[in-house]
């Protein structure tokens, strides 16, 4: 079924809709839907206009019937992102087979390799950068990630440090500590720089500060 976000963001009878057709086997028509649903066809027709609006169906065939023909409608991959993915059950599963197989440090190793290539998307945007600058542009590249992060002052007032409010890998870190070795790659990778992971909020710090090594 669609997620509960999903449900709540479409309301009940179009998270419905789009359940009724990915489980269908061909795209279905405005008249399939209301019988299925059980509500008139107008108010059908009101809730698909709205669904093909937001991207999450789209037109498929015209089909035939005894009376005049019909215009069906299928999934679009956004209506079908809408439906709950398991990427983190997945990720932790790999990640524990991988340091079964190869043990820690190698998975570390891996890992850091996944930072450098990550950074590497990004090395355009900070190639003129140095300083404080530079910084604070790759505590904007980690926003894009997702991260909470910001770029402050260092705690021993020598230039600024990124400081992570929250962790795209908090589950993963948190059974895996080699997770980590990712962010420290990617941020040292960015910045031309080593860095230390002076806290982390996995291990029960307030948040995660990368700092430069002196």
């Amino acid at each position: 079924m669609a997620s509960a976000s999903a449900e709540r963001s479409l309301g009940t009878t179009q998270a419905r809709i789009l359940q009724v057709i990915l489980r269908a086997d061909k795209p279905l028509p405005v008249e399939t839907l209301c019988r299925v649903l059980e509500i008139s066809r107008n108010a059908t027709y009101q809730h698909v206009v709205a669904l093909e609006r937001d991207g999450l169906i789209e037109k498929a065939r015209v089909t035939q019937t005894k009376g005049r023909p019909s215009q069906t409608y299928q999934l679009t991959e956004k209506g079908r992102a809408t439906f709950p993915k398991h990427y983190a059950l997945f990720a932790q599963l790999l990640i524990g087979l991988v340091k079964s197989r190869m043990g820690g440090k190698e998975l570390e190793a891996c890992l850091s390799d996944l930072g450098e290539t990550l950074a590497d998307e990004y090395l355009a945007r900070v190639a003129e950068l140095d300083g404080d600058e530079l910084t604070i542009e790759v505590a904007a590249i980690l926003m894009d990630l997702g991260y909470q992060a910001e770029a402050v002052p260092n705690r021993n007032g020598q230039g600024l440090e990124i400081r992570a409010h929250n962790c795209v890998f908090h589950d993963l870190a948190k059974e895996h500590e080699e997770v980590c070795a990712l962010d420290l790659s990617l941020i040292s990778h960015l910045t031309r720089k080593p860095i230390e992971h002076a806290e982390c909020v996995v291990r029960g710090g307030t948040s995660c500060r990368f700092c430069y090594k002196t």
